[in-house]
């Protein structure tokens, strides 16, 4: 089996999972993440999702899909406009982590996107706000979505989840798995000295 075929389905089990609340779901295989995770919330039907940036601007709406490698996809004019994507219909909001927002805690999405989870992989206050903002989130399902790795290590994500998925595509695409290994391996000696 695939690599992006069984996180796929290990995706959609964690949606279908009832006593699972959330995900981290990374690895250095972008692109093949949001791809997973849109084809996986779209194949369960019609369902309604917020999609948090965190530390990001307007453009990260766009950015999102570009990630994905959606580059006809056209993201609303502003956050909280509602778009179509398929069975899809998403919202786009701005998430600060300086300080604890209580914004959405009455709404119940089906689906919620922490996107990207880079620079609180290192702030254990911001951490411990994504925590309690989830366990306080009437929400069904809370993914937090990594993006540059391994450049940024989400590991200290890992406690505050219920499952974490990794998707690296080492046998689907060893070159450019390989490619991106080697490539921050030589970032980290360069850093070195």
């Amino acid at each position: 089996m695939s690599d992006v075929k069984n996180a796929y389905d290990q995706i959609v089990d964690f949606i279908s999972n009832e006593s699972e609340k959330t995900l981290l779901l990374r690895g250095i295989a972008d692109k093949e993440k949001h791809l997973a995770l849109l084809k996986a919330l779209n194949a369960q039907g019609e369902l309604k999702g917020l999609i948090n940036l965190i530390h990001t601007t307007k453009d990260g709406m766009e950015e999102f899909f570009r990630w994905a490698e959606l580059y006809k996809v056209k993201p609303p004019k502003k956050y909280g406009q509602a778009m179509k994507l398929s069975n899809l219909t998403i919202f786009f909001d701005n998430l600060t982590t300086k300080t604890n927002s209580v914004k959405y805690d009455e709404y119940k999405f089906d689906f919620m996107v922490i996107w990207p989870i880079v620079s609180v992989t290192k702030n254990k206050e911001e951490i411990q706000m994504l925590k309690e903002m989830a366990d306080r989130q009437r929400t069904k399902k809370i993914i937090y979505l990594t993006i540059k790795e391994p450049w940024y290590n989400p590991d200290t994500i890992e406690p505050i989840v219920d499952r974490v998925i990794k998707l690296d595509c080492q046998n689907d695409d060893p070159k450019e798995y390989h490619r991106i290994i080697t490539a921050y391996e030589e970032d980290m000696k360069r850093r070195m000295y």
